[in-house]
């Protein structure tokens, strides 16, 4: 999928290629420097001047409307997959807003003990 096609609050998987940080023999390091990694999250859109980011959002605090990011330079995106519109990311959040409006869960009645005496 291209960049051009998500839009803001897109539920996206990037898959991209960072540098490794691991021993090994200088063969090893050679052959394979790179890792494989995968981050998924809202999209919330591409930022930087000097060099460009996707950002993905993991969390929010909404008291202060501050997302949590992961921030991936676009060189080192192989691709991103769109994984559910932000119609339906939209709706099911509604929907889990709604589940804890509706239920409700039960005080805990304290009973008092009963006692029995034994002649």
């Amino acid at each position: 999928m291209r960049l051009e096609e998500l839009r803001l609050g897109d539920l996206i998987l990037v898959r991209w290629t960072d540098a490794s940080n691991h021993k090994a023999t200088l063969e090893e390091h050679e052959v394979s420097p790179e890792t494989s990694c995968k981050d998924w999250g809202v999209y919330l859109g591409v930022s930087g001047s000097k060099r460009r980011f996707i950002l993905v959002g993991k969390d929010v605090v909404m008291a202060h409307n501050e997302w949590g990011a992961t921030r991936i330079p676009l060189g080192l995106v192989d691709c991103v997959e769109l994984i559910l519109p932000r119609e339906q990311v939209m709706q099911m959040i509604e929907e889990a807003r709604g589940l804890g409006r509706r239920i409700r869960l039960r005080r805990q009645v304290r009973r008092e003990a009963e006692h029995v005496r034994v002649a």
